[in-house]
């Protein structure tokens, strides 16, 4: 260890504080239950050009985006942020993420001098469109899927802008909601600022930028050590993302051939299906984010997240495909679905790649369901958001755990007390769902059950995948169980399609089961 790497160590967990600062600073004063609770959102300190330099251990799909999110506004203003100022966006080709997922950016300052960035992205509840939660099916266009604003300022002078704030609130069913947690955002970068600027001045800036510099040559060499030990090895594996045209259902490859030569690794998409006139597309930004989460989980957990690791990696995604989609398609399940397949093509061609640690397919989506409508016991619109857990493949040498959030999410569960004292809904059951997890050796993850009676007429929009095609086994393994949604009503029980919006009515009951994880190794 040289004075520079541990000078470069210390600012590191130095910046790693100051982004999880921010992070406790937006749930303390976050208005939804999304942001404040279940804890959807990812923050991010940035250096003077716009690179990443420290990201939370928030979201992992969130990882990818934040990550070039900056260079991109900064590029799409052509000028610098101004001091004082904070720019908001949600345009999905800016930062790779459905039109809830809202970035709000601020420069960091001392006097005249700029010292960086800090950034936040957090998922609002509601922001138009054509159902409750703005992450509705039947939609062909992205203006179907609610408000788009390119990088306009939140903040000018140190005050909030209010015709911005007015604009949001305009297009969402819960405006207060989300202002406040729009405002929660704001608050989050002040105090990051605020921490960032604390830290330049006790190391120096000279001194910090050149720490700086060391650590995103350290990931880039950390990395590159990582694909030396596997030089020269190659894998390829498709799976399929379940979709429904006007022919019916369909399944759509997800392919991915990864290579890795000179310590680069390339992953070609090549194969993928072309993008669809409906929500499962996703912008190239979050494939990027799905490649960078499988290389640090398989490779290298430990490796800091910022933009080293970047520099040893060749994505190619052909355009006008699922994982490169061009406007005006909608992409609201981007994040919920196509990212958790992308993921799993991934640690598929890992498992080519790498057959000595073979890990097992999990759960397979982030099995949202969102319901929204009037609310008679508020007077007031509503929207609740919740992505559910499921069951983790099994791996050598450990069993999948059950009932947790897999790959790229992992935020909290929504408490079911929380549930019924906020919107017009009770939870009648919550629970593991028996032989849902893969049999083998160490076996997958049960998936869950949550059935909730809904008291009021609402629109009901469920994200779920795996309910016709099985999480796979690895080893021998038996394949984990499917997911599926039942909605009992005036005409029974029946089920509906994995990806759906449908109106229910007051007196309804919802139960959603979701996928158990792969089994590793034979029985």
């Amino acid at each position: 260890m040289t004075t520079d790497s541990i000078l470069a160590e210390v600012v590191r967990h130095g910046l790693q504080a100051v982004a999880e600062e921010m992070g406790a600073a937006l749930i303390r004063t976050a208005y939804s239950i999304n942001i404040r609770d279940r804890k959807d959102f990812s923050c991010g300190v940035f250096d003077a050009k716009g690179q990443l330099i420290a990201q939370a251990e928030h979201i992992p799909v969130h990882l990818g985006l934040l990550a070039g999110v900056v260079e991109r506004v900064l590029e799409e203003l052509g000028h610098e942020i101004a001091p004082g100022t904070m720019v908001v966006t949600n345009n999905p080709w800016l930062t790779g993420s459905h039109l809830p997922d809202v970035v709000v950016i601020a420069p960091v300052h001392a006097g005249a001098r700029h010292l960086g960035y800090v950034a936040n992205m957090a998922h609002q509840v509601d922001l138009g469109g054509l159902a409750p939660g703005s992450l509705a099916l039947g939609t062909v266009d992205i203006t179907q899927e609610g408000l788009r604003v390119p990088p306009m300022l939140l903040v000018r002078a140190g005050e909030i802008e209010r015709a911005t704030l007015e604009l949001f609130k305009l297009a969402s069913r819960t405006p207060d909601m989300v202002a406040g947690d729009l405002l929660a955002q704001a608050a989050a970068n002040t105090t990051g600022a605020r921490r960032l600027a604390a830290l330049i001045e006790r190391t120096g800036q000279e001194r910090f930028e050149a720490a700086v510099e060391t650590l995103l040559a350290t990931t880039e060499k950390r990395l590159e050590t990582a694909f030396r030990a596997l030089e020269g090895r190659k894998g390829c594996f498709t799976d399929t993302l379940e979709w429904q045209d006007e022919a019916g259902p369909v399944d759509l490859p997800v392919s991915v051939a990864l290579s890795i030569a000179e310590g680069r690794l390339t992953a070609d998409f090549t194969g993928t299906a072309a993008q669809v006139a409906g929500p499962i597309n996703a912008p190239v930004f979050l494939t990027a984010s799905c490649v960078i989460y499988v290389i640090k989980t398989l490779l290298d957990p430990e490796i800091p997240s910022n933009a080293g690791l970047f520099r040893r990696i060749t994505l190619n995604a052909p355009e006008r495909s699922l994982v490169n989609a061009k406007p005006p398609v909608p992409v609201a399940l981007c994040t919920s679905i196509m990212s958790m397949r992308i993921t799993d093509a991934l640690i598929g061609a890992f498992n080519v790649l790498r057959p000595e640690a073979p890990v097992a397919a999990s759960t397979g989506s982030m099995n949202a369901l969102i319901l929204g409508g009037f609310n008679p016991a508020t007077g007031r619109a509503y929207s609740y958001v919740e992505t559910y857990a499921g069951g983790q493949g099994g791996l050598k040498g450990m069993a999948g755990a059950s009932g947790v959030h897999c790959h790229m999410t992992n935020t909290a569960n929504s408490p079911v007390e929380l549930i019924e004292r906020e919107y017009p809904l009770t939870v009648l059951d919550y629970a593991l769902v028996d032989g849902s997890g893969g049999a083998g050796q160490f076996p997958g993850g049960l998936g869950l059950r949550r059935t909730i009676a809904v008291n009021a007429d609402s629109v009901l929009t469920v994200h779920l995948d795996r309910t016709r095609n099985h999480p796979w086994g690895v080893e021998g393994g038996a394949p984990g169980g499917n997911s599926r949604i039942l909605l009992c009503d005036g005409a029974g029980e029946h089920a509906l399609a994995g990806k759906s919006t449908t109106a229910v009515k007051a007196g309804s009951i919802i139960s959603m089961e979701t996928a158990g994880g792969g089994g590793w190794g034979r029985p």
